[in-house]
């Protein structure tokens, strides 16, 4: 049983990562209408994006923490 629950988890989390950037580029074209077209070459560049974010942030709560 928990190796069910543990692939379960991994694909949750492979369908999300693969999911969330196409996601961010949908809400970005219906907020701005931007007409960014979803590609392999954009939806990587989100994906980079969401990793360069994600390291700031962690690294500003560290900061924080340290003060």
């Amino acid at each position: 049983m928990k190796i069910v629950g543990f692939i379960l988890v991994v694909v949750l989390a492979l369908v999300l990562f693969g999911i969330g950037p196409v996601l961010t580029i949908l809400s970005l074209n219906t907020l701005f209408s931007t007409g960014i077209a979803i590609s392999l070459w954009s939806w990587l560049s989100v994906a980079w994006l969401h990793l360069i974010a994600a390291g700031a942030v962690r690294g500003g709560i560290k900061l924080a923490q340290r003060d």
